[in-house]
This record gives C-alpha cells, structure tokens and sequence, in this order.
C-alpha cells in the first residue's frame, strides 16, 4: 500500500488536532507537551484532554492524536462513534499493534503528515447485538473482540454458532472469543488463535478450554450475519468492557459494521514490522534453547 497522496487535514481552514491520555499513566503528560508543542508552528488549533471527557470528541477534531497503549485506542474508537477521523496512536504500552508510532519517531512522524507522506490503515468494525425473549437489550459496535464466558460457580458453558440459519458448532467450555481481524493479535492471540492481517474481511470463532479438541479456531467472512445461541448463563465482554450477564435463550447476533477507524501509522513500522518486533519473530535462539 503506498502512502496517501491527497491532503489528511483540511487545508481551506485551521484544523483541529485533539491530544487524548490518561494523565495517570507514566509518560502521558510528558509527551502531551511535547506533542503539543511539536505542533504550536504548524497553523492549528490544539485540545489537550488527558480525563478521557466525551465533550473534546464532540468539538470534531480533524486529527486524534492518542497517547498511550492499544486499549486506548480501543477507548477512543468507542468514544468516535461514527465519526471519520483519523487516529494517531503514540505507544506508552507494552505491546502496540495498534499504537502504531513511538515516542522516539513522534516528531517524524508527524512532519511527514504535514508534508503529505503519512500512511493510513483503516481497519473494519464488528457489529453485534443481544436479543433477548424478541428483545433487543444491547446493540452496539467494536474494534477487537466479544467474548462470551461462562459463570464463575459453573464448570462449563454451551454455546451453538448459526450461520445465517446454518448450524455450524455446539461448543462446550470456558466460553468463545469473535475477533475482528484488528482483534485477532489481541485476546484471540493469547488464547491460541490464528493471527490475520488486519486487511482481511474475516473473523476469528476461537473457542476457550474447549472440552474436546475437535473444537478448533474457525475463520468466518465478516460480511455475512452469523448467530451464538446461549444455551447456559455467561457473561459479555466487548473489547475488554463487561457489557453484562447473558441468559440461556439469549441469541448474539454478529455482523459487518458501516464503521471504520483510521489508523495514522509510521511508514517505518508496518504491521508485520509490528509483528516481528512485538512477537520476536526471526531472532535467533538464545544459549541454551532448543
């Protein structure tokens, strides 16, 4: 993918570039002053907001520069909503996939912008909702994941997964992770399931301590509508939030998403570049290591 070519910013006005953190973590603060007066000769307008408010989302930024890890990200996206404006991810986590830009390449980075060499990566939102009794109790939309898991006092939950009107599994266990393609390096990876470009339109079924192993990760297409039927009590996550307690007879119904967020990343690290330096691909083995 070549780097963009038109404009990021609007260039018929000042633009906005919104600064989000938590004021709390080490480094956010610092690097909010940093950004911000990286930024103070370019001609725009800047919010700081480091106390996560909805209020400087609703001004319309132009740009989101986020200064933390990947939940941060994932917080953002929800505080987007349907807005289409691009993301820039400073990474103060441990992991960043999704944070895509260190504070050591933020000044580069973000010249390149203003000069028109910045690379975007627009990754695809999940859609799900929960019926309950012909109800609708929750509708809503992530980045990553939902999880689904059984109950604390309970050795196991079922869960059946419809394709369209197609039944495909009866899974037996811990629960079932659905990730996005963006999701699949996240909960999905740690659980054992397959990694996928984030450019891919898929999903990942990756169950959890399933109770036999015939119950393997399964890659659906992510334009089409598919169902989990809740056999037994269970609990509901999306992108790391508790959404609540799921009843036997609850139907989550999942499918493609009109949202997308767009990622600023540097053109130095691209997600298998992520990948290879997050994962430790293609170092050698250390003394000792078979």
């Amino acid at each position: 993918m070549a780097p963009e070519t038109t404009p990021l910013l609007p260039t018929t006005r000042r633009p906005h570039v919104l600064i989000l953190g938590d004021k709390t973590k080490d480094k956010v603060g610092e690097l909010a002053t940093a950004a911000k007066t990286l930024l103070a000769d370019k001609n725009v307008i800047v919010t700081v907001d480091l106390k996560a408010t909805y209020k400087a989302i609703e001004s319309k930024p132009d740009l989101v520069i986020v200064i933390g890890g990947d939940g941060a990200i994932l917080a953002t996206s929800h505080r987007l909503q349907r807005r289409r404006v691009p993301v820039l991810g400073v990474n103060v986590g441990r992991v960043g996939f999704l944070s895509a830009v260190s504070p050591s390449r933020l000044e580069t980075v973000l010249t390149d912008l203003f000069d028109d060499k910045f690379r975007i990566e627009r990754r695809a939102l999940m859609s799900f909702s929960v019926k309950r009794k012909g109800e609708v109790v929750l509708d809503s939309h992530v980045l990553n994941e939902i999880v689904v898991t059984r109950l604390p006092e309970d050795s196991m939950m079922s869960i059946e997964l419809v394709d369209e009107r197609r039944p495909v599994c009866s899974y037996f266990g811990d629960g079932l992770i659905v990730s996005t393609a963006t999701g699949s390096t996240a909960y999905n990876l740690s659980a054992g399931g397959p990694i996928l470009a984030p450019s891919l339109e898929a999903l990942v079924v990756q169950p959890l301590a399933p109770h036999t192993l015939a119950m393997r990760p399964l890659i659906l297409r992510s334009d089409r509508h598919f169902s989990l039927r809740i056999n037994s009590p269970g609990t509901l996550n999306s992108d790391g939030h508790l959404e609540g307690n799921l009843q036997a007879g609850d139907r989550v119904r999942i499918g493609p998403s009109s949202r997308t967020l767009q990622l600023v990343v540097d053109p130095k690290n691209r997600f298998y570049a992520r990948l290879r330096s997050k994962l430790h691909w293609g170092e050698a083995a250390g003394p000792g290591d078979d």
